[in-house]
């Protein structure tokens, strides 16, 4: 469906601005990764009061770190911040963690009834845990980031085993199960953030090579015709009417392309719109008439019946130009429960339909005749002084 024409207001693909911001993770005063920041700075609420909901929620039996850890794993860290907290409130706010922390153990050893010594090797998955998301946030193309997710890994590893060799069981295939039934939940959370992280660097650098190729076609286009074009002008500048009949068919032919482009396909070209556009173009480069093609409906395609409709408002819209005396003449079509219409308007002279002078047969004969012969119908509507509205409808 083809509509008058909106304001063009495309943008690269890496600049579009959501109609929501997109939830990120803080750098502005992050203390670890950044969840309570972006929090804060997301729902436009002091970051004091989502560390502390969080830390509330670590009490029942650690479901604020395991929230802070999900949050974490799923959500990108903004591009941009101007650092990371102050040393005043860092170590307030580290405060707050190992309160979180300490308080997600106690619970858990009240509600499950784990000993202090089966929670270490849990901790020590944690502090593995902590590392490589840490260095997945700074980035792995670096050697350094690379060691500490090495080291991350084996740290969690060797806590598994000892989880493991603390399980209390005698029955191998018990600890067989829970050793491989731990080491894929300790790869699923060194890999999964990973995963996400690489998912949206190629998001992003599909962005990037979408924007950059908006930015060549547009490029190549202005070169191909618009500056072309302008030169065909300097060199014209003496003949007005040359240079009126080039600014008109640049102007439909960057018209078409902003948009139309995107309705527009290798299988319409031989359709009812395109072929009435076409024959507008071809009206206003001959008698320098300007012309606004308006279409609704859903592209057909040209039959000997549409084909001639469009012929016909073709020999309407030169009637205009010969006798309307006018710079201007409006054509809007629509394709509606299987019947097309077209209407071409002017607000010139007008005349007497019933008087029409010899010579002026034009719409008599190319118009009434040629549509009337494929079986559709012609309403011709003038007022002398006002303007002449020609209707023409066509089964399709």
């Amino acid at each position: 469906m083809s509509n008058t024409p909106a304001p063009y207001t495309s943008q690269p693909a890496g600049n579009m601005v959501p109609l929501y911001p997109a939830f990120t993770r803080s750098r502005d005063g992050r203390v670890v990764a950044g969840v309570a920041a972006g929090l804060a700075k997301h729902l436009n609420v002091s970051v004091l009061w989502v560390r502390a909901l969080l830390i509330l929620a670590a009490l029942l039996s650690g479901a604020g770190v395991f929230a802070y850890a999900l949050i974490w794993t799923f959500t990108r860290i903004e591009k941009k911040g101007s650092g990371e907290a102050s040393k005043s409130s860092r170590w307030m706010s580290w405060g707050m963690v190992l309160l979180a922390v300490g308080g997600a153990a106690a619970s858990l050893m009240l509600s499950t009834g784990f000993a202090l010594g089966t929670l270490v090797p849990i901790g020590v998955v944690g502090i593995g845990l902590l590392m490589v998301w840490l260095a997945y946030d700074r980035g792995i193309d670096s050697g350094p980031n690379v060691l500490i997710i090495a080291t991350g890994g084996v740290l969690m590893l060797a806590a598994i085993v000892l989880i493991v060799m603390n399980w209390g069981t005698q029955d191998g295939f018990l600890m067989a199960l829970a050793a491989v039934v731990l080491t894929l939940m300790g790869v699923a959370a060194l890999g999964v953030p990973l995963w996400v992280r690489m998912w949206d660097q190629l998001g992003e650098e599909r962005a990037e090579k979408a924007a950059a190729a908006e930015r060549a076609d547009i490029a190549s286009r202005l070169h191909d015709s618009v500056l072309q074009t302008l030169a065909l002008i300097q060199k014209r500048a003496d003949d007005p009417a040359e240079v009126a009949r080039l600014a008109r068919g640049q102007e439909r032919e960057l018209r078409q392309w902003l948009f139309d482009s995107q309705d527009k396909t290798p299988q319409t070209t031989g359709t009812v719109f395109t072929a009435l556009e076409r024959a507008c173009g071809e009206v206003e480069d001959i008698y320098a008439l300007r012309i606004v093609p308006v279409t609704v409906g859903t592209d057909e395609a040209l039959t000997e019946q549409t084909q001639a409709a469009v012929m016909a408002a073709r020999e309407a819209l030169v009637n205009v130009a010969k006798h309307a005396g006018v710079e201007t003449a409006d054509v809007y079509a629509e394709i509606m429960l299987g019947e097309l219409s077209i209407f071409v308007r002017d607000r010139g002279t007008g005349f007497d339909p019933d008087n029409i002078p010899d010579g002026h047969h034009g719409l008599a004969e190319s118009v009434h005749g040629r549509v009337e012969r494929a079986g559709g119908k012609v309403r011709i509507k003038s007022t002398i002084g006002e303007g002449t509205e020609v209707a023409i409808t066509m089964d399709v």
